[in-house]
């Protein structure tokens, strides 16, 4: 039998993976029968002029995988897989990693020039070199304690919190650390109250462990307490301080209601914390929990909008009553963000770099915020209003568009526009828009671009 591969001298995959790659192609295809004989390896070596070592490695492969086998003193024969039955497909496959699905949107992230990168690395550095760090173990399940420390000062002193730096768990992002939270309260919980709009990717957490989802609507009043009484749910995901995305504030009153309603119904509410910090208005809102006298609130917070996406590091608040359960299902889990990242936030925390960097991101958004919204109004004057810009690093506006909605989002992800419709009613489309990513230079630009999406 000949074996007459071609070869491409100037590919990155090694000569035997494609001396292996033919001959199985070869078998499955049916080109090569059951019980053929393959020319033995000096045999091959020599008609092919590659080395007996490449030869001996795509045979050894095949035989591995069970496409050859060696019968002792005879040679290499191929396997009878008749029985099997293997789809040839012509077409070229296209690549999976060339083609990616996934879309990067020029207003998402944070501004590039608000993060202080050197007093980071410089941090990094330190404690890298540090014998105490010891980056040679994996470090806490919970948390490393210094971490969990400071992010304990900073929601008490910045956010009006109470809370110790035994109630908190550190992971990578949100969506992790509500199904540490799910782990813990599933067998007193299995229906949850959300706002409409709201955060889609707490939601989806909640439905891939199969809870019940009770939508309550957010009204131009803001959060109706009321609906929540009608509810069947002892359980709410709500965002208090800064209504995502509607940006809307809740006030004392319906707080108080909030918490009286889950005292009274041995309810829990897991307060999403997401941005709070960023305001341009006054003094940020004080976050539920610090109001919370009777140990029903789950707090949560994170660094990704305040300083980086990239850092992955975000937090939870226990209160104190679960955190005996939370002991008990602890050990099923990893900690998921780098130990390293922890400490050298921790020493950014404690060295004051945080709130320098607050003052700053304030400042850099207020503006940009500011050029935005200007912007819009000059541009599309009474065709778009802006509903609310006042913190947090998104927008909310009103467009009078004739477009249809599905069109509208397709305009915009071919944009590389990240647009979060919230409703579409009469030609009148409210949506919210980020502008974190944008340069201040390019927001001309992007304010014709994002005309482009919504009118034409």
């Amino acid at each position: 039998m000949i074996i007459a591969p071609v070869f491409d001298k100037n590919s990155k995959k090694a000569l035997y993976i494609q001396l292996y790659e033919y001959i199985k192609s070869e078998i499955t295809s049916g080109l090569l029968k059951p019980d053929s004989k393959l020319p033995s390896i000096r045999e091959a070596s020599s008609s092919l002029n590659l080395s007996k070592t490449t030869i001996e490695n795509a045979y050894s492969q095949l035989v591995a995988e069970g496409y050859i086998e060696n019968s002792p003193k005879r040679g290499y024969y191929v396997c009878d897989l008749s029985e099997y039955y293997f789809e040839i497909n012509s077409k070229p496959q296209k690549s999976i990693l060339s083609h990616s699905n996934e879309t990067e949107y020029i207003n998402d992230g944070v501004d590039k020039d608000s993060f202080d990168s050197s007093s980071w690395k410089r941090l990094y550095n330190k404690v890298i070199s540090d014998e105490y760090t010891d980056i040679y173990s994996s470090g806490s399940i919970q948390g490393e304690k210094v971490l969990r420390e400071e992010i304990a000062n900073f929601v008490n002193t910045m956010r009006g919190g109470h809370t110790s730096p035994q109630q908190i768990i550190v992971g990578a992002g949100v969506q992790y650390l509500l199904g540490i939270l799910i782990g813990i309260i599933k067998e007193n919980y299995n229906t949850v109250a959300i706002e409409k709009p709201g955060f889609n990717k707490a939601e989806y957490i909640f439905e891939d462990y199969m809870f019940n989802i009770e939508h309550i609507a957010v009204t131009d009043n803001g959060f109706p307490v009321n609906e929540l009484l009608k509810s069947n749910a002892r359980l709410i995901y709500i965002s208090p301080s800064h209504q995502y995305p509607l940006g809307t504030i809740m006030p004392v009153n319906k707080r108080m209601e909030l918490l009286e309603w889950a005292y009274k119904n041995d309810g829990l509410i897991i307060e999403d914390d997401y941005d709070a910090m960023i305001r341009y208005g006054g003094m940020p809102i004080p976050c539920l929990q610090g109001m919370d006298k009777n140990d029903c609130v789950v707090y949560l917070g994170s660094f990704s909008k305040m300083l980086l996406p990239s850092l992955r590091i975000s937090f939870m608040v226990l209160p104190k009553k679960l955190l005996t359960k939370y002991s008990l299902i602890k050990t099923r889990h990893t900690q998921s963000t780098s130990k390293i990242d922890q400490i050298v936030l921790a020493n950014f925390m404690k060295d004051g770099y945080m709130l320098k960097h607050l003052r700053k991101i304030k400042r850099v958004y207020k503006k940009k915020s500011m050029l935005l919204t200007g912007s819009l109004k000059s541009k599309y004057k009474e065709n778009l209003e802006i509903i609310n810009s006042d913190s947090g690093l998104h927008i909310v506006c009103e467009a009078k568009t004739i477009k249809i909605e599905s069109q509208i989002a397709k305009d915009a992800k071919k944009s590389c526009i990240l647009l979060n419709i919230i409703s579409h009613k009469k030609n009148r489309l409210v949506f919210s828009l980020n502008y974190s990513g944008i340069s201040a230079n390019d927001i001309h630009d992007f304010t014709v671009k994002l005309g482009k999406v919504l009118f034409k």
